[in-house]
C-alpha cells in the first residue's frame, strides 16, 4: 500500500484539527463550569484522552479525562458525566440527520436502497430530535433492585441530567453544536483524503455516509478505538457506500496508522512543551 507524502501530511493535518477542537471541547465545557485551563493543556488532555480510548475498550479515555480533570481542576465526575452524555446527543442528531439526508441523495442519485440504514439513522435522529426539544423530569427516575436494568437507568439519567444541563445554558449549547459541525467538516475532509489516497474512487456524498456510520460507531465502541466495530459496520453497509471488503481494511489500516503516529507525535511534542513551560513559570516565581 503506497501513500503519497502530501496525502499522508494532509491526513495528519486533519486529525491534529480533529484532536484540537476536542480540546476546544474541554476548555468550553470548564469555561462554563467557571474553571480555566490553558489552549495548550486542553489540547494535551484530548491526546491524552484520545491515546486512551485507542488502546482501552469502553470510550476508557473519557474516565482518564475525568480524572485528570478531577485532580487539576476539582471538576467533578458528575458534571463530567452529565455533559459528555448531553454532547453526544449532539454528536448523533447531527450525525443522524446528515445520514438520512446523504441516504435519500445515494437512493434517488444511484438508485441504491437500504431499508435497515433508513430505520437505525430515522430512528436515532427521532429520539435525539424529542431528546433535544422536552426537557425531562430526571429526578422522577427511580432506580431497580436488578443490577443491569439499574446500570441502564443510571445511564439514562446521566444523559438526561447532561442534556437539560446543556439547554439552560444557551451560550454553551451553541458552542457545541459549533464545535460539532465544524468537527463534522473535518472529518469529511479528512476521510476524503483517505479515499484518495488508496485511489479508491469515491462522491462527496458517499464520504458524508461513511463519515456519520464513523460517528454512530460511538453507541458500540466496546473494544480499543472501536477496533472491528467501524469495520463491521461499514462491510455490512458496503453496497451502498460503493467500497469493497478489501478496499474497508486498506482504510482502516492507514486511518489506524496515521491516526496513531499523530496521537504519539502530538502527546510526545505538548508534553515536552508543557514541561519547558512549567520550568519556566516555575524559575520566575523564584
Amino acid at each position: 500500500m503506497s501513500v503519497q507524502p502530501l496525502l499522508l501530511l494532509g491526513i495528519l493535518i486533519f486529525y491534529s484539527i480533529i484532536f484540537y477542537l476536542n480540546g476546544i471541547f474541554i476548555k468550553v465545557i470548564l469555561k462554563s463550569f467557571n474553571k480555566k485551563i490553558s489552549i495548550l493543556e486542553s489540547f494535551y488532555v484530548s491526546i491524552i484522552s484520545s491515546l486512551g480510548n485507542y488502546f482501552l475498550p469502553m470510550r476508557g479515555g473519557a474516565v482518564i479525562r475525568s480524572v485528570y480533570l478531577k485532580k487539576k481542576f476539582e471538576f467533578s465526575y458528575e458534571h463530567f458525566v452529565s455533559t459528555l452524555y448531553g454532547y453526544y446527543i449532539i454528536v448523533f442528531l447531527v450525525n443522524a440527520f446528515v445520514g438520512l439526508v446523504s441516504l435519500i441523495v445515494i437512493t434517488i442519485k444511484y438508485d441504491v436502497v437500504s431499508i435497515p440504514l433508513y430505520l437505525f439513522f430515522g430512528g436515532l435522529f427521532v429520539s435525539m430530535l424529542v431528546l433535544s426539544f422536552i426537557k425531562f423530569p430526571v429526578k422522577k427516575i427511580k432506580g431497580s433492585k436488578n443490577k443491569i436494568v439499574d446500570k441502564v437507568l443510571s445511564i439514562i439519567r446521566n444523559i438526561l441530567d447532561g442534556w437539560n444541563m446543556i439547554v439552560e445554558n444557551k451560550r454553551l449549547l451553541v458552542s457545541l453544536i459549533l464545535i460539532t459541525l465544524i468537527a463534522f467538516v473535518v472529518g469529511v475532509g479528512l476521510f476524503y483524503i483517505e479515499f484518495k489516497a488508496l485511489g479508491i474512487d469515491v462522491t462527496v456524498i458517499k464520504v458524508l455516509l461513511y463519515n456519520c456510520l464513523s460517528g454512530v460507531s460511538l453507541l458500540v465502541s466496546i473494544t480499543p478505538g472501536s477496533l472491528g466495530i467501524r469495520e463491521g459496520i461499514f462491510s455490512i453497509t458496503s453496497d451502498i457506500l460503493g467500497i469493497s471488503n478489501e478496499q474497508i481494511m486498506q482504510l482502516a489500516l492507514l486511518d489506524r496508522g496515521v491516526m496513531l503516529s499523530c496521537l504519539v507525535g502530538l502527546f510526545v511534542g505538548l508534553w515536552a512543551l508543557m514541561g519547558i513551560i512549567k520550568r519556566k513559570l516555575s524559575v520566575s516565581s523564584k
